[in-house]
């Protein structure tokens, strides 16, 4: 869970507190009573799915580590063969957005495993006509078919403890209703600002998220697409030399947990195509918000 996140579920339980203490002050008010409610609901579910969302190791399985370990090798071995072809042809920048390591799959999370993987076949395919004979669509018909295998596998490996991608996803989906319904009710609130001033003032108060002290390094990603027609999810964002890879969610956004502070090369492929190369650099120990506009 980052940083901001654990700040705003504080200042939503913070202002369930304040609402349920100044309950007399909006006696017979329909409207705020009612909103309160949905708040409450809302909030409700943003608390359920990040408990489902925490790191947790209870799904551990031996096979799903089998799995990593044996689709890690397949990756850097297949990944290994490309670095040579393309940095033969003179390719280096698309060369060096491939993982030749097989610890670089196998020393992160089941996750970042299976999306760092994903990567490294897009990009292997996208350029599939400069890596023959080393290379061929086969091996990549099978390549997708291992990492398709491994995404369905149940467990996580003795290194993970997370949960999968759903959930997560569900987690940072949940705050958005909650955020919503704040802002309504900070709205209906403006007419105590003149007959209740300080009611008014303590339930603002209430509003705000806390102050965050980042204690871990974060890389967070929004894309904005010049055609607005066009989607944004599911673009896959790798920093090379971090080894951390994700895609990015239906906003558009990607968070990369602790990667290695420096600059580093930024690259997200959707769909087999490179739609996005930038050399980013990375501070540590703050959040870095990068946004990334793409045509296409």
């Amino acid at each position: 869970m980052k940083n901001t996140e654990q700040a705003e579920l504080t200042r939503n339980a913070g202002l369930d507190a304040r609402l349920t203490a100044e309950s007399g002050n909006y006696t017979g008010n329909v409207k705020l009573i009612a909103k309160i409610a949905e708040f409450r609901d809302a909030y409700a579910e943003n608390l359920a799915c990040s408990a489902a969302a925490h790191p947790n190791n209870k799904g551990f399985s031996i096979l799903k580590q089998n799995g990593k370990l044996a689709l890690g090798e397949t990756a850097s071995t297949l990944s290994g063969l490309a670095y040579v072809a393309l940095t033969d042809l003179g390719k280096i920048d698309v060369a060096e957005q491939l993982h030749i390591n097989a610890t670089d799959f196998t020393s992160v999370a089941d996750s970042d495993c299976s999306a760092v993987a994903q990567n490294d076949h897009d990009v292997m395919f996208a350029h599939k006509t400069d890596l023959l004979p080393d290379v061929t669509d086969l091996m990549l018909t099978d390549f997708q078919d291992e990492i398709t295998a491994f995404n369905g596998l149940q467990g996580t490996s003795e290194t993970v403890h997370e949960v999968s991608p759903t959930l997560t996803k569900a987690f940072v989906a949940s705050f958005r209703p909650v955020r919503k319904i704040i802002e309504q009710i900070k709205l209906l609130m403006k007419p105590y600002k003149k007959t209740n001033k300080d009611f008014y003032d303590r339930v603002m108060a209430s509003t705000i998220i806390p102050a965050v002290n980042v204690h871990h390094t974060f890389v967070n990603i929004s894309v904005v697409n010049k055609n607005v027609s066009k989607i944004v999810e599911g673009i896959v964002f790798t920093l090379t030399k971090a080894k951390k890879a994700g895609s990015t969610d239906w906003e558009g956004k990607l968070t990369i947990e602790k990667p290695r502070a420096g600059k580093d090369v930024l690259t997200g492929v959707l769909n087999g195509k490179v739609v996005y190369l930038g050399h980013i650099e990375i501070k540590r120990g703050r959040e870095n918000d990068f946004d990334v506009q793409i045509d296409s």
